[in-house]
């Protein structure tokens, strides 16, 4: 007999094919492989996926580690999903839990039971697959692993969802009563769905709860911005502080993400350098003014006219370039803010064959003269 969710699930995916494909949905082909999109193979052997760090790998007290780069919720080979962390001292902060997070933080080599605090910049896949994992997986005893509360910090629930594409029909909402949940709902909901686990795990072990260990704060823009989810998803605004300890100060903005509400950017400060962090985003004051003297600025990037060459439809490019960012105006945003150095992550596409390191580094190199960073999984900054 047919197992009647099963059946649900089935009659839900069947409503949603043919029922037209948003320009917002179909952002996700931004990052499918040249393969996948074409049909064709680029050239060239497989890059292999990193397994150790690399770069500027002194051991100084601050480092900022890029433990993943590539765009896009599509699994990529020679880069997996967007994460970076923050190194002060033997504390750790996490910007983004993308695909592969888990892995790559335990190739760094900083343990687990660093880490204070998560920042999420929206709540796309790409940039929370591996957050509840963290968690699941790093779930620790004995003093190793996750083993003290840490904060996760990341949007809040917007209570509402922008208006669909005209001449779209959309598929059935995904849990039609709270459409919009924010990063505390998101993890309570997984802690709930993970509840076999959990609990048989606590039947022979004395460990805490996992739920005890995840403090979550939902973020949303301050009063008064004028920002809605339906309406201006990015207005002008100053960066407001979110976290701070005695390591580091954390500062949020709103950044140009459409349709996505709230999508922020993160800045942190420290006593041995400033870092700010893009985000997903097109090109937006906010995020110079983020970056404002910044030693390094870590910023989104997609060569749309990489896109062109495989077919996509010029109303999905300009889609594209409304919500990311092209590597010549990354530049001029580096440039604006004073920022001494670039780091390009959360890459698009993330194939290395297709888009080289130095077609990436020219087209920065045209509107920015500091230095430039094309961003592989694990590498590293010292300062």
């Amino acid at each position: 007999m047919e197992n009647a969710n099963t059946a649900r699930i089935g009659r839900r995916g069947l409503l949603g094919v043919g029922a037209g494909l948003s320009l917002a949905g179909a952002a996700d082909l931004c990052c499918a492989p040249y393969a996948a999109a074409t049909g064709k193979q680029l050239r060239g052997h497989v890059p292999p996926d990193a397994t150790q760090l690399t770069g500027d790998l002194r051991k100084t007290r601050t480092r900022v580690i890029l433990l993943g780069t590539a765009a896009g919720p599509y699994p990529e080979p020679g880069r997996q999903g967007c994460a970076s962390l923050v190194v002060v001292g033997d504390r750790s902060y996490l910007v983004d839990a993308g695909y592969g997070t888990v892995r790559k933080l335990v190739q760094s080599g900083i343990g687990m039971e660093t880490l204070q605090a998560a920042f999420i910049t929206h709540l796309h896949s790409d940039h929370v697959a591996d957050l509840f994992n963290l968690f699941l997986l790093g779930w620790g005893t004995g003093g190793h692993g996750i083993v003290d509360t840490v904060g996760v910090y990341g949007p809040g629930n917007p209570q509402g969802l922008p208006a669909p594409t005209p001449g779209v029909t959309p598929a059935p909402l995904a849990n039609p009563d709270n459409p919009t949940p924010g990063v505390g709902e998101l993890l309570a909901d997984a802690v709930d769905g993970w509840a076999y686990d959990l609990n048989i795990r606590t039947r022979y072990n004395s460990r805490r709860g996992l739920a005890s260990l995840i403090e979550a704060h939902d973020l949303l823009p301050p009063a008064g911005v004028g920002a809605a989810p339906d309406g201006d998803v990015c207005p002008d605004m100053e960066p407001f502080v979110v976290f701070e300890d005695d390591r580091v100060r954390v500062s949020a903005t709103l950044v140009a993400h459409p349709p996505v509400f709230p999508s922020f950017g993160y800045r942190f400060e420290t006593e041995d350098g400033v870092f700010a962090f893009s985000g997903d985003t097109a090109r937006h004051d906010n995020v110079a003014r983020l970056a404002a003297d910044a030693d390094l600025l870590v910023h989104e990037v997609m060569h749309i006219p990489y896109y062109a060459s495989i077919g996509y439809p010029q109303a999905l490019l300009d889609f594209f370039a409304s919500s990311h960012t092209s590597p010549e105006d990354v530049g001029r945003v580096a440039r604006q803010a004073g920022a001494r150095a670039v780091a390009l992550a959360h890459i698009g596409p993330g194939d290395p064959r297709a888009v080289r390191d130095e077609t990436w580094r020219r087209a920065v190199r045209t509107t920015f003269r500091g230095r430039i960073h094309v961003g592989r999984d694990l590498f590293q900054l010292a300062f």
